[in-house]
């Protein structure tokens, strides 16, 4: 059954990616989990914030001027206002390192062997309909 499988086009080909490709692999997982690590500070610090009952009145968070009003939340006691700018730094050193692994990602894509491929799938991000 094997033998004529091959014979008959029923086999799909595999291509084992080679450390190149592997390696560009990590650093895209790397700025994966770099995302969801944000993500997490972020939902962390809400958290603080509304257990707390600071509410932001603004419409929409992680703007600037969410950021503006996040430097005037003052709370009473010296260990809460601790524990919010630990929050806060979590949140802003979790930024800086997805900005950093998205600026090698960039950088090495330009000369990696899949350089065309990935430059062809940005030019169709661009031309992608929005959504509603």
């Amino acid at each position: 059954m094997l033998a004529k499988l091959p014979r008959a086009g029923e086999l799909t080909a595999v291509w084992v990616p080679d450390d190149a490709h592997e390696a560009m692999r990590d650093l895209i997982r790397a700025r994966a989990r770099a995302v969801r690590v944000l993500v997490k500070a972020r939902q962390h610090l809400q958290g603080f914030l509304l257990r707390h009952g600071r509410v932001y009145a603004g419409k929409k968070g992680w703007t600037q001027a969410y950021r503006r009003w996040l430097t005037t939340v003052r709370f009473d006691h010296v260990t809460q206002q601790v524990v919010l700018q630990d929050y806060i730094h979590a949140v802003t050193d979790a930024e800086a390192r997805v900005e950093r692994l998205l600026r090698q990602i960039e950088d090495l894509a330009q000369s990696w062997s899949q350089a065309a491929v990935v430059e062809a799938l940005q030019a169709c991000e661009v031309w992608r309909p929005s959504s509603p």
